[in-house]
Formats: structure tokens, C-alpha cells, sequence
């Protein structure tokens, strides 16, 4: 075979592969069209059971947080792991877990993980927190019970309006009435000058028919000054007869 015939050959030969080559490739049609599965730890073909996956994730974060639980209740409980421990759990926006070892921080012997379960619950807020707070209102730590009411009434302001935390009103109350500082109940009052109006007005008046009962003259007057910023001024207010009297008024007036 002369050189010619030889070049030939090899053109011929390298065609006859690229033929071949072409009609082994996936065709893109039925068959080619299915997504390639590759072998897991489930076995040959089968995808990664995501829901399993999240629920050994779940069950690592809740053996963290339980066992943060058990060091909080030790005596010799150390108190910066167990800080950078909340914080680990607030940097992975893990709420639940945060407020489940925020509620035993908040029976913690340790002021700063008392406080530490404090900034907690203002963080989260909503009822729950509000709930929580409420139980550190009477810490023997006037700091800390200074700093519970503060985020108590936080925890109250970050509920939606849409949720409404109105079967919270007889807890708020007894608050309301337990409370001897007068910055702490201005700010309350305020909290309750923007609900509804019909809401703000009968909680007004309930806090009014208990004061005078309690001979509570800082509550009666207090009492007395937001009905008349609620309504703009309104004097007449005195008795819950004035006021379901002006709040049909109020409501007749809005429909118009």
C-alpha cells in the first residue's frame, strides 16, 4: 500500500469512529430526556430524603439547646459558653430554641444570663416573649424587673396588628394595677392609646373602676388624662354610661 492509499485508510477509518461516536451519543429524546440519578447513601438511583435530612438537624439543634439547659442549671454554670451558646442560637435565627434557653436563663441565679434572657425575648417579641416577660416583672433584681417591664411592653408593640393580642387584656391589667413607677405605666397607657378605640376606651375604664376600688388616685387621674387624649379632649368621660355613649357617637359619625 502506497503512502496515498495509506492517508486514505486513515480518513476513511477516523470517519467511520465519528459515525459511530455520533450514534452512540443520548439522542435528547425520550430516554435522553430523563435526569441522570447517581447513588446516595439511600442506595443506587434514589434522591436524598430531604425530610429525614431536617429532621436529624432538628434533633441535633434541640440536644444543643437541652444540653445549654442542663449547664445553665449547674452550679458552676459557665457563664460566658452558655452567652456565646444563645448567641450562636441567634445567629442561625433559631427562635424556638433561643426561647426555650432564654425561659431557663430567666430562672438563672446569674444576672447577666437573667438580662441575657431578657434581650431574648425583646428580639423574638409577640405573645410568648410578652408571657415570659410578664414572670420576671417581680425579679427580686430590681435592675432586672426594671428591664422585664421594658420588654414586656416591647414584646407587646412587636405583635402585628392583624394578630391583636386582646386575650392579653386581664393580664395587662393586673400589670397595670401591680405597677408603682410612673414612667413604666405612661409608657403602658400609650401602648394602649393605639389599639382600637373601643379597645383603648373599656380598658381605660376597667383600669379606672379597679383604681378607685384601690384608692389608686395616680391610676384614677392617669386614667382620666388618655380618655381625653383618645378623644381628642373630651371631658365628659366619667362614668362607662359617658362612654358607650360617646363611642356610639364615634361609630355613627365614621359611617357618615
Amino acid at each position: 500500500m502506497n503512502m496515498k492509499q495509506k492517508i486514505m485508510a486513515a480518513v476513511v477509518g477516523l470517519v467511520v469512529m465519528v459515525v459511530i461516536g455520533w450514534y452512540l451519543l443520548p439522542s435528547g429524546g425520550e430516554e435522553g430526556d430523563k435526569d441522570v440519578q447517581t447513588p446516595t447513601d439511600g442506595g443506587a438511583g434514589q434522591g436524598i430524603d430531604k425530610e429525614a435530612v431536617q429532621q436529624v438537624e432538628e434533633k441535633a439543634v434541640s440536644e444543643r439547646v437541652a444540653n445549654l439547659q442542663r449547664l445553665t442549671k449547674a452550679k458552676d454554670a459557665d457563664v460566658q459558653e452558655l452567652l456565646k451558646g444563645m448567641q450562636d442560637l441567634l445567629d442561625e435565627d433559631d427562635e424556638d430554641g433561643a426561647f426555650e434557653l432564654a425561659k431557663t436563663f430567666s430562672k438563672s441565679p446569674s444576672k447577666e444570663l437573667k438580662s441575657r434572657a431578657l434581650d431574648t425575648f425583646r428580639w423574638i417579641g409577640g405573645k410568648r416573649s410578652a408571657l415570659a416577660c410578664r414572670e420576671m416583672l417581680s425579679d427580686n433584681d430590681e435592675d432586672i424587673a426594671k428591664e422585664a417591664m421594658e420588654a414586656f411592653r416591647q414584646s407587646l408593640e412587636s405583635i402585628e396588628e392583624e394578630e391583636g393580642y386582646s386575650d392579653l387584656y386581664p393580664m395587662i391589667e393586673d400589670v397595670i394595677m401591680a405597677c408603682k413607677d410612673e414612667n413604666d405605666l405612661s409608657g403602658l397607657f400609650l401602648l394602649l392609646s393605639n389599639l382600637d378605640i373601643h379597645d383603648s376606651l373599656n380598658l381605660y375604664m376597667d383600669l379606672q373602676e379597679k383604681a378607685k376600688k384601690e384608692d389608686r388616685a395616680d391610676l384614677v387621674d392617669m386614667t382620666k388624662e388618655y380618655i381625653e387624649f383618645v378623644t381628642n379632649g373630651d371631658e365628659s368621660i366619667d362614668s362607662r354610661t359617658a362612654m358607650e355613649k360617646w363611642l356610639k357617637q364615634h361609630d355613627e359619625e365614621e359611617k357618615e
